[in-house]
């Protein structure tokens, strides 16, 4: 077996008042809520995670296959059942990921979101602790500043 590398480092601890931790990943800090604060909660923070996941490696993908994809954006709601019982693998009940892309066709969208369902790790959490979860796609041939034209 080949010796692994440390891919992502962050820390966090408590501030003396419930409910909130101070977050560490490399240089940055920033305050985290539990459910109901003022600050962003953890899950807020996880599925951010998954929309930058999409929205960076999809952008990288394109790039390095010379696919013209002018702009994107994506969306990561999560829902729950707030009468149901936590479940033993997520609270969510459903994960609905939405992308639109600019500037490329359809087929070529296709081809990048699923790549990144393949290769993105915290989709892949998602995935497979929600059984629920839905990944939509809009595309458009046009550059997004024709849409407002």
């Amino acid at each position: 077996m080949s010796t692994l590398t440390l891919a992502y480092k962050v820390h966090s601890y408590s501030t003396g008042t419930h409910g909130r931790a101070i977050c560490n990943a490399r240089t940055h800090h920033f305050v985290s809520d539990d459910v109901g604060g003022d600050a962003v909660g953890a899950g807020e923070l996880f599925l951010s995670g998954v929309s930058a996941c999409a929205v960076n490696m999809v952008e990288r993908i394109a790039k390095q296959d010379q696919i013209p994809l002018q702009w994107m954006d994506v969306s990561v709601e999560a829902y729950r059942d707030p009468d149901k019982n936590p479940g033993d693998l997520t609270i969510f009940d459903a994960i609905r990921v939405h992308f639109e892309m600019w500037g490329i066709q359809p087929e070529q969208a296709e081809g990048l979101v699923e790549t990144w369902k393949r290769r993105c790790p915290l989709y892949g959490s998602v995935a497979t602790a929600t059984e629920d979860t839905t990944v939509t796609l809009q595309a458009h041939a046009q550059p997004r500043d024709a849409l407002s034209a």
